[in-house]
C-alpha cells in the first residue's frame, strides 16, 4: 500500500520509531570516511610530493659528478681540437706552398740548394 505525504504522518509505531532510532544510532562508516576524504587526500598529496621531490633529489645527486666529467672531458677534447687545428693551419699552408707552380723554384732551391745560372753567389770577408 503506498501513501503519498500530501494525506498527512504516517502512523509512527513503536517498532518503527526503533528502527528508526537503531538506525541513527549506528554511525556509518562511509559518511565518518567521507568526513576525513580530504584529510587523506591532502596527507596522499603530501606524501606523493615529497617522496617525488626525494626521487628527483637523489637523481640530481647522482647526475651531478657525471656531468662535472664530462665537462672535464669536453676541455681536453677542445684543447686537443684547438692543437689540431693549429697544426692543420700549417700544414695547409706548406702544402699550398709547395704545390703552387709560381713558388716551385723558390722551394727547390731551399730545399737542394740549386741556383739559376744567372745568379751569383755573394761571400763576404773580412
Amino acid at each position: 500500500m503506498h501513501r503519498s505525504r500530501s494525506r498527512g504522518p504516517l502512523p509512527t509505531s513503536s517498532a518503527t520509531r526503533l528502527s528508526v532510532q537503531r538506525r541513527r544510532r549506528r554511525p556509518d562508516p562511509w559518511r565518518r570516511l567521507a568526513r576525513h576524504t580530504p584529510v587523506f587526500e591532502l596527507g596522499a598529496r603530501l606524501g606523493m610530493n615529497s617522496f617525488l621531490v626525494l626521487v628527483a633529489a637523489l637523481s640530481l645527486g647522482r647526475l651531478v659528478p657525471h656531468l662535472q666529467t664530462q665537462v672535464q672531458q669536453l676541455e681536453a677534447v677542445r684543447l686537443e681540437l684547438d692543437q689540431a687545428e693549429v697544426t692543420h693551419t700549417r700544414l695547409r699552408a706548406d702544402f699550398d706552398r709547395y704545390f703552387d707552380p709560381t713558388q716551385s723554384g723558390r722551394v727547390i732551391q731551399e730545399q737542394t740548394g740549386y741556383r739559376s745560372r744567372s745568379e751569383r753567389q755573394v761571400v763576404w770577408t773580412d
